[in-house]
């Protein structure tokens, strides 16, 4: 009896253990299971810029067995978040499009090696699941958020959608994977480029973190592509303005010195004002090589009085010397 015991907590261990190694594991609901091939694929996602589906390479496959239950080891997982997809295949080519149009084949998720997400069965061939993952957690949040624009209209306004869905990926969404992937929503539907424009610090800010970070770089590639492109643009059309801003500065400047000159003619023009005729008189006598004395005792003056006379003749006629006074005559 005591042997049995043992071998009863070593079954109990093995299979806890067993199922550790898990990290995907579940039940699908087929209705019709001649039309599926019995086995489950599992594919490792990648973003991809231009290009509204996301590249997938398969990585294994796990059979189902009588009850729809399938698994995937976690040594097919890396240490960090990545985004997987789960997928079942029709059986025949020629029903396949019709058999897809109805039924939705596959779903995405997020995880790790050191998560585990179980999925339940329901009435789509996947049902819903449940996971530890933190990244899928709040991818779960983002896909809720974006089904409100699911039914989009003629009148729709992408305004309102660029700044409702930017809004929320840079305020509410935390994990930078899942940020990646809402901002691929955007460029899917060309409303990323008008948004890099019009908050081109944000995105770089953003790339800096990505690349600061432990993700793959593979996984924002196409993100960095993108802006490297944008801010090309951006630079060019700053040359552009700077450009346009130095030719009207020049032009500006120009306009300043013509009308520097201009003015300087202008006060140059200015009629020189008549002198009396007493500073006649002194002018002609300064002329003849009088001196300022001569000059007094000739005209019963004070000394004083023709320096102020002579004073003025020079303010008059813009000089500052007998010499000036000379060569002007």
């Amino acid at each position: 009896m005591k042997n049995l015991n043992y071998f009863f907590v070593f079954f109990i261990f093995s299979s806890i253990n067993l199922l550790g190694q898990n990290s995907v594991s579940g039940y699908v609901h087929i209705k019709n299971p001649d039309q599926w091939e019995q086995k489950v694929y599992l594919s490792h996602i990648k973003l991809e810029e231009n290009s509204t589906t996301y590249n997938a390479t398969t990585i294994a496959s796990s059979s189902l067995n009588k009850d729809g239950f399938f698994a995937f080891d976690q040594s097919l997982f890396t240490s960090k978040d990545e985004i997987y997809k789960v997928q079942m295949n029709p059986i025949s080519s020629n029903d396949k499009d019709v058999l897809l149009s109805k039924i939705k084949n596959f779903k995405f998720f997020i995880l790790s090696k050191k998560d585990t997400i179980h999925f339940t069965k329901g009435e789509l061939l996947f049902g819903k699941y449940a996971t530890n993952n933190e990244a899928d957690q709040e991818w779960q949040k983002l896909k809720n958020f974006e089904a409100t624009y699911q039914n989009l209209t003629d009148d729709f306004d992408t305004k309102k959608y660029l700044l409702e869905t930017k809004g929320y990926v840079k305020d509410s969404l935390q994990i930078l994977l899942v940020k990646l992937i809402g901002i691929k929503k955007l460029d899917d539907q060309d409303l990323l480029e008008k948004d890099v424009i019009a908050n081109p610090r944000y995105y770089l800010d953003l790339l800096k973190e990505l690349k600061s970070s432990d993700l793959d770089p593979s996984a924002y590639a196409y993100l960095e592509h993108k802006l490297s492109f944008i801010t090309k643009e951006i630079k060019n059309q700053d040359y552009k303005m700077s450009l346009w801003i130095g030719s009207i500065a020049l032009l500006i400047i120009i306009a300043l010195i013509v009308f520097i000159i201009k003015s300087k003619r202008k006060i140059q023009a200015v009629v020189i004002p008549p002198l009396s005729k007493q500073e006649k008189i002194i002018k002609d006598l300064i002329i003849s090589g009088k001196s300022n004395k001569e000059i007094a005792n000739e005209l019963f003056v004070s000394l004083s009085t023709v320096k102020t006379h002579i004073t003025n003749i020079y303010s008059k006629l813009n000089i500052s010397s007998r010499q000036d006074l000379l060569l002007k005559k």
